[in-house]
């Protein structure tokens, strides 16, 4: 684990735990030397700066595309508002209730991709929450499925109960705009889905060997209870499958193929009087074996 302490240019280089100031981690890693990175190629949240490719190339899911994400799940609490409203004050109950549950679900949806108040305990805590109950949400494909589902019940239920031409003018635009973002996040997520699938197949072909493959790339965290870190695992189907991943795209990857939510994503743990360290996000032997002989996993 690597100290989050800064060091600038007068100070020691960063060391594993149980390492000297001057060795590297396991697996002959190049020291980045005074003034670099401390993390080997990781940028300041803790995710490797494109690993395998250029950085802010290529179809950022879970930066990029948050953004639309949540301007979704705002569409759909405002399209369910007023809705609410209307059919409560007409007296339509069971409709109401329909728009509250959809209300619920898109408040749910924009916590998951919130720009804002990211760092607040409860936002982190209720992410956490949601990630682990409610695991469609943590997938691209999961998330399209639910956008598409959530803006066609909501057009459903104002279009057939409210009256007016503003009002449904209204309900059409609140309304496409979740549709149009479900759409192209299933589009998104089967492609993606695809290319993960074709790196599975790639290592079944050589099912003998995979085991000791993931022992040579799990240099971070080797032996026992370890296992292989974002930029480990790019490497690895970089050099087995000639494929190779963005920093959201292995985001994306982990939370599908790891079991342990602790382990899904870089966590800052305390360390032994060094102040905070970097538990980096890794997927174990048990889940990539898991993986490579089971069948495609939906990003």
């Amino acid at each position: 684990m690597y100290s989050t302490q800064g060091y600038g240019d007068n100070q020691q280089q960063p060391f594993m735990t149980g390492g000297s100031p001057q060795q590297g981690p396991p697996g002959g890693y190049q020291q980045q030397g005074y003034g670099h990175d401390p993390y080997g190629g990781y940028a300041a949240g803790g995710m490797p700066a494109a690993a395998g490719g250029m950085p802010g190339k290529g179809i950022n899911v879970t930066s990029d595309w948050s953004v639309a994400f949540f301007l979704a799940s705002v569409s759909i609490m405002l399209g369910a508002t007023v809705g609410a409203v209307v059919l409560l004050f007409s007296f339509e109950l069971v409709d109401f209730l329909e728009m509250i549950y959809l209300f619920i679900f898109g408040c749910v949806l924009a916590v998951m991709d919130t720009p804002c108040f990211k760092q607040m305990k409860t936002v982190k805590d209720h992410r956490e929450y949601f990630s682990k109950y409610v695991n469609l949400l943590t997938r691209v494909t999961g998330k399209g499925i639910t956008f598409l589902f959530l803006g066609c019940s909501l057009f459903s239920g104002m279009w057939e109960n409210l009256e007016g031409g503003g009002l449904l003018f209204l309900a059409f635009v609140l309304c496409l705009l979740p549709v149009i973002v479900g759409i192209a996040a299933l589009l998104i997520g089967f492609m993606k889905s695809q290319k993960l699938n074709r790196a599975r197949q790639a290592l079944a072909q050589d099912l003998a060997n995979v085991s000791i493959i993931f022992d040579q790339y799990a240099r971070t965290y080797p032996g026992q209870g370890g296992g292989l870190t974002m930029l480990e695992f790019s490497d690895l189907t970089n050099k087995t499958a000639g494929i190779k991943w963005e920093d959201a795209d292995l985001k994306l990857i982990f939370m599908a193929l790891v079991s342990n939510p602790a382990w899904r994503q870089n966590s800052s743990v305390a360390g032994a009087g060094f102040g905070q360290q970097v538990e980096m996000a890794k997927i174990p032997k048990e889940d990539f074996m898991a993986w490579v002989n089971a069948g495609m996993v939906w990003l």
